[in-house]
């Protein structure tokens, strides 16, 4: 089959840095799994209204506006992509995002694969907290309308589903839970992770944290972590990977912060793949998390993850199994204590090391992942009228709730 995969500058699956990666790595998926992929990208246009817009709710009402969010913008998307389908020959259509989709007019099967949906992202992510009313009334509407044109919504997590069906009366056999793969270039077989699990010495504990916002990511929490394990005579490291703790945070000895590794060099994974090798847990207690691609990055090396049970984390890490959920309140000392109790028992923590890697091999890579879609779109493209699917329109079956 052929695919025409929808993208902008800033989802764009030929840019391994482009929204994490995650376009990337999703269309590696898919072409492992036989797909043909037709990448289709609008020309930007430059809106005056929205920034006017932009500036008045910031400056004067003091609250945050989506200038990606509005009509004509998308509805200039919507036209781009559907002459760019016009000129070429494809079976169906992909897009990491509900925005290319709102006003896109087609036939075509069209298939949504994301992290998360507008609802969710409401007041859950600092960028989508204290918005200004039209961008909340429009995002919703957005969503609504591009939810029901498409004829399945993949979805990487139970929790972005189960909002997706709640929030915009999708019907549950349109939903699907296909979870994301590790952003991993050249990632370690399962005899590798298994061989990087049984060398770590357990008379120490090497934590890693990585992660772009200090506090969303919850890093003060891991610091506590490290110092109640100090506390408790282990002899414990901590390595910050991606941010840079405030300028007033003081970090006690034994923290290493890494500000920045570039992962498209071979330099930089070379570094990375180190230090994940040698790392005993994986700890990144967010605040707010859609999916955290991180966690099966680490899995793929046999490192159990620790988190906060918040957003779609709960989809990826199974108690027991690839590491351990933490109610939202906890603070360092419940990690600490389950670390103590975890590796007073060597041939549990070792159970644990090797289970993460077998999960990260069998659930959480983008060869199953991109099996798993690939396989969605042709059952689903063979069964679906994608033409009875209803118009959709900017206010009927919002969400309301503000």
């Amino acid at each position: 089959m052929r695919i025409a995969f929808l993208a902008n500058q800033y989802l764009h699956p030929d840019n391994a840095r482009s929204w994490s990666g995650l376009p990337y790595y999703m269309k590696q998926g898919l072409e492992a799994a036989g797909l043909d992929i037709v990448t289709l990208q609008p020309k930007e246009t430059r809106l005056m209204q929205p920034w006017v817009r932009f500036l008045y709710w910031r400056w004067l009402r003091g609250k945050r506006y989506l200038r990606y969010c509005n009509l004509r913008l998308l509805k200039s998307y919507g036209w781009q992509f559907q002459r760019e389908l016009g000129a070429v020959a494809v079976d169906a259509i992909i897009s990491p995002s509900t925005w290319f989709l709102a006003y896109l007019q087609t036939k075509l099967p069209v298939f949504l694969w994301t992290d998360a949906c507008f609802a969710g992202m409401v007041n859950f992510y600092g960028s989508f907290s204290n918005m200004a009313p039209p961008s909340i009334r429009l995002g919703h509407a957005i969503e609504w309308r591009a939810l029901h044109r498409c004829t399945r919504a993949i979805y990487s997590s139970l929790w972005a589903a189960d909002l997706a069906r709640q929030c915009y009366d999708m019907e549950p056999e349109k939903i699907c839970v296909i979870p994301f793969g590790g952003n991993l270039k050249d990632p370690p077989t399962l005899e590798e992770a298994t061989a990087f699990v049984q060398r770590r010495a357990l008379n120490e504990c090497n934590l890693l944290f990585i992660g772009v916002d200090w506090d969303r990511k919850g890093a003060d929490i891991a610091v506590e972590t490290f110092e109640a394990l100090l506390r408790a005579g282990v002899a414990a490291r901590l390595t910050v990977v991606g941010c840079t703790p405030p300028r007033d945070r003081r970090l006690p000895a034994g923290v290493e912060v890494i500000p920045f590794i570039v992962k498209e060099t071979a330099e930089g994974r070379r570094r990375l793949h180190g230090i994940f090798q040698r790392s005993h847990f994986f700890i990144m207690p967010s605040r707010a998390e859609a999916y955290g691609l991180v966690f099966p990055e680490a899995n793929a090396f046999g490192v159990p993850c620790l988190a906060a049970n918040v957003g779609g984390i709960s989809s990826i890490i199974t108690n027991g199994v690839n590491g351990q959920l933490f109610p939202r309140e906890a603070g360092g000392a419940q990690y600490a204590d389950y670390i103590l109790q975890t590796m007073s028992n060597p041939a549990r923590y070792r159970e644990l090391g090797v289970r993460s890697a077998q999960e990260a091999v069998t659930r959480f890579s983008w060869e199953v992942a991109g099996r798993r879609v690939a396989r969605l779109i042709g059952e689903a493209s063979a069964s679906d009228d994608p033409a009875a699917a209803p118009a959709g329109g900017e206010n009927k079956g919002v969400f309301q709730r503000q």
